[in-house]
């Protein structure tokens, strides 16, 4: 995983239990898990790869589920044959895993106001992975840290969707281009002011954490970058194909001011 340059760091399965998600990855963690070894893989491109973008940064490159899920598997495999007597299950995305307090804890980062993980190194544009695992791993007792506080993502939220260090997805411009069916008049005006057909990114670009921001090496992102959507952009293997080609057939509609429901 050297060649993707991730941060990690480790916490206690303990100190996170409390908070497991209720989701279907919950049935795959092993049994008598003690430490949870958490990366932050990043994704930031350079400027010049984000010509004409009209999507959010996380969905420019392949779809990050496949090639990390790969990366995550490579890992797990090693460790298993290290400690044979031991289990290790890894989580990408699909997790029973609270992301971003294990990475706080494990020192990984800060949670930020936008609810997001915010790294020293590669700011908050980073995607998260664990992997969960029986073994007991020395680790450091690390408070949870916060950002800056200097509220600007909250203040920048078109929608005010960011209400105490939490997102009102029902309100939040990322979840509304995600949407099936039809958008009210409200939802379609913040796709057209954001030009973007699918996620949002401004509350991370307005973050002053973010700005010295390191760019990703990882070859499989910068190789796959496509910016620029449309409407006979193919979906396969990128981010926003798990939602089907209506949903962002329909915000390229909308934002042309062609749609109609």
């Amino acid at each position: 995983m050297n060649s993707i340059a991730p941060v990690w760091g480790i916490c206690s399965f303990d100190d996170i239990k409390d908070n497991i998600l209720e989701c279907r990855a919950k049935l795959r963690l092993p049994a008598g898990a003690r430490s949870v070894a958490v990366f932050a893989f990043p994704y930031l491109l350079p400027d010049e790869k984000y010509e004409g973008l009209n999507i959010s940064k996380y969905a420019v490159s392949s779809d990050y589920h496949d090639i990390l899920s790969e990366r995550l598997k490579e890992g797990t495999e090693i460790l298993k044959e290290m400690y044979p007597g031991d289990d290790f299950v890894y989580f990408i995305d699909n997790s029973p895993i609270p992301e971003v307090e294990a990475a706080c804890r494990a020192g990984v980062g800060v949670k930020g106001r936008n609810s997001l993980l915010i790294t020293e190194k590669y700011g908050s544009f980073v995607f998260l992975g664990e992997i969960v695992t029986t073994l007991a791993i020395e680790h450091p007792n690390i408070t949870p840290g916060v950002c800056c506080g200097c509220n600007r993502c909250v203040e920048a939220c078109p929608a005010g969707a960011l209400i105490d260090g939490k997102i009102d997805t029902d309100r939040c411009l990322s979840h509304i281009t995600q949407k099936k069916g039809e958008l009210s008049e409200e939802e379609k005006k913040y796709i057209r002011d954001s030009g973007c057909a699918w996620g949002c990114d401004i509350c991370q670009d307005v973050c002053p954490m973010n700005k010295a921001a390191d760019y990703t090496e990882f070859e499989k992102f910068l190789s796959t970058a496509n910016a620029s959507v449309n409407e006979d952009t193919p979906l396969e293997g990128r981010a926003y194909a798990w939602r089907g080609e209506k949903v962002i057939r329909r915000n390229l509609r909308i934002l042309r001011n062609d749609y109609e429901d």
